[in-house]
């Protein structure tokens, strides 16, 4: 048996100090509708946080799968569902990453950020999009 007690445990132990990409669970129902419980979200800990982007955050000894909002000089974790309240981000926090791509039972793997062929810069798009071939 393992000596790891909780989830953030086996998360610490397992994938905060990777530096690459990470796949971790969506429990409850925080994020729906984007985000159904149970689908599997593709962490990037190298992508840069921005306003609007779907992040795994650790704050106040809790870590938040939340969307990232700035509103003027105001910092916000928001949970999709608006039954769910929001944090506002009053002190320190580590941004753990961003959520690249989920994929739910059955479907297909969304993607959340594009490479823009004309820009070459990656866009990210609020509700996730299947990739292209070309992609």
């Amino acid at each position: 048996m393992s000596d790891i007690d909780t989830p953030q445990e086996m998360f610490e132990t397992n994938c905060s100090t990777n530096s690459e990409p990470f796949a971790l669970q969506n429990l409850g129902s925080y994020m729906e509708p984007e985000f159904s419980e149970n689908c599997i979200v593709i962490i990037d800990p190298g992508m840069q946080i921005h306003n609007r982007a779907y992040a795994i955050v650790r704050y106040d000894n809790d870590m938040y799968f939340r969307q990232y909002l700035e509103r003027g000089n105001k910092k916000f974790l928001v949970p999709l569902n608006t039954q769910h309240d929001e944090i506002e981000l009053a002190g320190e926090f580590e941004v753990v990453g961003c959520v690249v791509q989920q994929k739910q039972r059955k479907q297909k793997p969304l993607h959340y950020y594009h490479l823009n062929r004309l820009t070459g810069e990656m866009d990210f798009t609020i509700s996730g999009k299947t990739k292209n071939k070309e992609e």
